[in-house]
């Protein structure tokens, strides 16, 4: 399993910050350029589950 951090190459910091705190990098998401949304940093890659969850809709519409 992937985590969401720095070293993906799709994760940039955020054109804003995501804290509400207004300092410097304090965040606690990151933007995702293959999602195109922010995501939590240090959780579970999203790309990652996301490609999981549509394999799985795709097997379980092949088995009805």
């Amino acid at each position: 399993m992937k985590f969401c951090d720095l070293n993906c190459e799709y994760a940039r910091f955020p054109d804003t910050l995501c804290d509400g705190s207004n300092t410097c990098r304090t965040f606690i998401g990151l933007y995702c350029e293959k999602l195109e949304r922010i995501v939590s940093k240090n959780g579970p890659c999203q790309v990652e589950m996301e490609s999981e969850e549509e394999k799985n809709s795709r097997e379980n519409s092949t088995n009805k």
